[in-house]
């Protein structure tokens, strides 16, 4: 990372290793922790907005911040500015274990959704410029497997911490530092001069694409969050007839990121046959089959399909998402766009917080119905992909910016 390199950078396995290992930490936010929920809600027993804030402060932050500290990765370095977000992430994650004020504890949370906002933006970005064509697209559904596995794994880690107090899952966080190392030891900044010649000048990004994009995501996001906020008070409901009990939830949560991560890793042949955009399409129509199912038949068995079903479509909507924005960035442009995308990515998760409670409320209290309602949203957003594909040709290349 000292001065400048000559010639482009040509990143290397260690490369690739460091950037999927940070995109591991971009969905991150609440999930680490998320387990410990109960036990903070028992320490801080009169304050209930302010605990259900440590879950939902990172997104809101990263939401706020993201789409800046993207603009101020391309003015000052992509490496830069992820090394520095990493060590925000870290120390501020890990630092609610050795604190007892809550109102401390919210501010570090908010500086861990700033880190989160940097690693997204950068890592994003710096695939976007580091590889093209086919090999953009294997490495950006790699990145999608990635943040599945991220949040299965963290969230197994986070549980298991909690087994001793509320503050043990903080430490969750230190695992920033030998991504860090890592993130130093093998990536380069891109080389603008190399880049600018060759792309930026002749091309101007579709705003509206972009735009489009950004929508995506973010009520791709409010609809998968749904999943690991309201799926464990169904599953464990004991007016289910074949409730489960919570080890069990934890199965289940983890076969979603399972198949998320699956589907994500096929998404390259997936994209050699199929327009991104009829990706996107048929990846909200199976999340919304797999909501509305659960209303139908409220079983423990159709969890089980809804599961299977809404991480398909996950990881369909995920990688053609950050594969088309990809196809739209420049060296001069990435940060900004991918800061951009991890704006509306969060805003997503910060929404449904917001959206859940009196939606639930809006049909009784049945979260079997307040599914249905957000899977018959997905069924449109995925109608009006397919349309928008077949009306605009622009949208219909096969593999973006390749």
């Amino acid at each position: 990372m000292n001065g400048r390199i000559s010639g482009a950078f040509k990143p290397t396995r260690l490369t690739l290793v460091s950037m999927l290992l940070a995109s591991m930490l971009m969905l991150m936010g609440g999930a680490a922790v998320a387990p410990a929920l109960p036990l903070i809600h028992a320490a801080f027993p009169d304050r209930d907005f302010a605990v259900s804030l440590v879950i939902t402060l990172p997104s809101l932050a990263v939401g706020c911040t993201g789409l800046v500290i993207g603009s101020l990765a391309d003015r000052f370095g992509k490496v830069r500015t992820l090394v520095v977000s990493l060590m925000v992430f870290t120390i501020a994650g890990a630092s609610s274990f050795l604190l007892e004020d809550l109102n401390v504890i919210l501010g570090m949370r908010f500086l861990v959704g700033i880190g989160i906002a940097g690693i997204t933006a950068t890592v994003t970005a710096l695939m976007a410029e580091y590889y093209t064509g086919m090999d953009r697209v294997k490495v950006l559904s790699y990145q999608s497997a990635a943040m599945g596995i991220g949040v299965l794994v963290l969230e197994y880690t986070g549980g298991s911490l909690a087994a001793y107090s509320w503050h043990e899952p903080f430490l969750v966080y230190l695992i920033g530092i030998p991504i860090l190392l890592l993130c130093i030891l093998s990536m380069r900044e891109p080389e603008r001069t190399v880049r600018a010649s060759a792309d930026d000048a002749p091309r101007q990004a579709n705003r509206r694409l972009i735009l489009v994009c950004y929508a995506a995501i973010f009520v791709c996001q409010m609809m998968m969050f749904l999943i690991p906020t309201k799926i464990p008070t169904f599953l464990e409901d004991p007016a289910l007839p074949d409730h489960v009990s919570a080890s069990v939830v934890g199965l289940f949560l983890g076969l979603n990121g399972i198949v998320n991560t699956i589907v994500s890793l096929f998404y390259r042949r997936i994209v050699s046959r199929i327009r991104p955009f009829l990706i996107i399409g048929m990846g909200f129509l199976l999340l919304g089959v797999g909501m509305v199912i659960l209303m139908v038949s409220p079983t423990v068995g159709t969890a089980l399909a809804t599961m299977v079903l809404v991480g398909a479509g996950m990881g369909m909507v995920s990688p053609a998402i950050s594969n088309t924005l990809a196809g739209e960035a420049t060296s001069s442009t990435s940060g900004k766009i991918m800061g951009g995308y991890s704006t509306f990515l969060n805003f997503g998760q910060f929404a449904i917080s917001l959206i859940s409670v009196p939606l639930l409320a809006m049909v009784g209290g049945s979260i079997p119905d307040m599914f249905a309602v957000m899977g018959v949203a997905a069924i449109v957003v995925a109608m009006l992909f397919v349309l928008y594909c077949a009306k605009d040709r622009r949208f219909s290349s096969s593999v973006p910016g390749a």
